[in-house]
């Protein structure tokens, strides 16, 4: 069954409702959650995800300061300093953030509101001055920038003037009187459609994820605020681009079908993670003092050795070494390697997606992923050609392997800005014996752990992850297949 809403369809199929129920029922569970789990744990919750909604949506829009850096940077504002491009989105970001968890049931939804936002969304950049606060002037449309700077055009948008007065007036309109739709499609397709218009010269991006969080806590889903949206979509940002870029495409009275299950599905997720914080703090409080040191030295420090614990926190290294095998017993704590090499994380159960497919073609001969965090790897096991020609024997493709020397090339870069590249020939995995041309890697790709010496360090991430297909020819004549194992979630 389709459905005209605003000036969109979407169809309302068991996926789709189903997955709204699953969130709605997880709200009908929240306030026993916030009675449990206290004030003083709640607060915490709610300061990291502030910290991590700013970092990952400023980062969205091209902006390369970690989490660590803008908790440390808000900790420590100091205006006169707010020279910086980054900072000044930081701290606009953090702020409007602010306002609207403290204030939600105050901000009504209206022109004027959505512009005052605004100005205050850039009231610290210098570059915004002259247009914050009111609608474009000039036409605008949706970039994406990839990790070398390098710009995307994803969409074009409402042109500046009457056409976007006239559709944020009619989007605003359609919001305070639609009183059917369920509260979740309402607030997803006002998101989708405030960026399809871009009302403002800039800035969009940033305040349609922060509205996305007012609609939700207006619509009473509280549990938001103690989680990040932002991050989230940071980690599926490919997608994210992707969704919106198809469903604009078919403008205007598109199909939001794919943004909507899109927006749903973070929602799902984040939830999930909200119910492994708090889990994890649970845990965390059942941890003695000498517990709680270790562990959190180990949490800023992963990868270190039992050695090191014992002499930064100056205890003795049989004390040190008893905690951690209680610890790891406790499945507190993870431990890598044997002997000299021994290490720990607190990394402890990792949701594994395993033969996961990932198709290259001559149209798309690449792929984007983010590893948000130490938990989060690719290790890609086998590679499936498929010739796009006839063939009767093995030595029919695997010349034409040979010869179009096609080449995986992986580039990763770090929040740093450090990159590092490596390149794998397929034609090394070929075994014609089989008479088929499926690879399984007797060493699998390991992304990270085959571009760094040991763990990444906590503050390089996140790892933006590169993959591209290369060939000798013009148009290869094969398809290619990654199958991989993964924790993206």
């Amino acid at each position: 069954m389709e459905s005209q809403i605003h000036t969109v369809k979407l169809p309302l199929d068991f996926k789709l409702m189903n997955d709204l129920s699953t969130i709605d029922r997880f709200g009908g569970e929240w306030s026993a959650i916030e009675k449990r789990e206290g004030k003083q744990t709640l607060k915490e919750l709610k300061s990291v995800a502030t910290v991590e909604s700013t970092g990952a949506s400023t980062r969205i829009e091209g902006s390369r300061m970690s989490n660590a850096e803008v908790a440390k940077f808000v900790d420590d504002i100091s205006i006169d300093k707010l020279q910086e491009r980054d900072k000044q989105e930081v701290l606009g970001y953090y702020n409007v953030l602010d306002i609207i968890t403290a204030s939600y049931q105050d901000i009504d939804i209206s022109e004027s509101s959505i512009m005052n936002l605004h100005n205050q969304l850039l009231k610290y950049s210098s570059k915004d001055q002259w247009h914050k606060g009111g609608y474009k002037q000039n036409s605008n449309s949706v970039e994406a920038t990839d990790s070398e700077g390098n710009k995307t055009i994803i969409f074009q948008t409402t042109p500046p003037g009457i056409e976007t007065e006239n559709a944020m007036r009619e989007l605003i309109e359609w919001y305070n009187s639609d009183h059917s739709t369920p509260a979740l499609l309402k607030s997803a397709i006002f998101v989708y459609d405030f960026v399809s218009i871009h009302p403002f010269q800039d800035g969009n991006g940033r305040l349609s994820r922060l509205l996305g969080t007012l609609l939700l806590l207006k619509h009473g889903y509280p549990w938001i605020q103690y989680v990040s949206f932002e991050n989230e979509i940071e980690g599926r940002k490919p997608e994210y681009y992707q969704v919106l870029m198809e469903c604009q495409q078919q403008r205007p009275g598109e199909n939001v079908y794919s943004w909507v299950i899109f927006f749903v599905d973070c929602l799902n997720n984040i939830q999930d993670k909200l119910m492994k914080k708090l889990d994890s703090q649970t845990r965390e409080n059942q941890l003695s003092p000498r517990e709680k040191m270790i562990y959190e030295f180990i949490d800023n420090h992963p990868g270190t050795q039992s050695g090191i614990i014992a002499s930064k926190l100056g205890l003795e290294l049989p004390t040190v070494k008893r905690t951690l095998g209680e610890m790891v017993t406790a499945k507190f704590l993870t431990k890598h390697g044997t002997g000299k090499g021994t290490n720990y994380t607190t990394e402890t159960i990792v949701s594994i997606q395993s033969d996961v497919i990932m198709k290259f073609t001559n149209d798309k001969p690449n792929h984007e992923l983010t590893l948000q965090h130490r938990n989060h790897f690719i290790e890609i096991k086998k590679v499936i050609l498929t010739p796009k020609f006839d063939w009767k024997k093995p030595d029919d493709w695997s010349k034409k392997l040979f010869d179009e020397g096609l080449t995986l090339t992986i580039k990763c870069y770090n929040q740093n800005g450090k990159s590092i590249s490596n390149s794998f020939r397929i034609d090394n995995y070929n075994d014609p014996m089989y008479y088929q041309p499926i690879f399984t890697l007797n060493n699998p790709i390991n992304v990270p752990l085959n571009f760094w010496e040991g763990l990444p360090k906590m503050n390089e991430f996140p790892i933006s992850v590169e993959l591209e297909i290369e060939s000798n020819a013009d148009e290869s004549e094969f398809d290619v297949e990654l199958v991989y194992d993964a924790s993206l979630k």
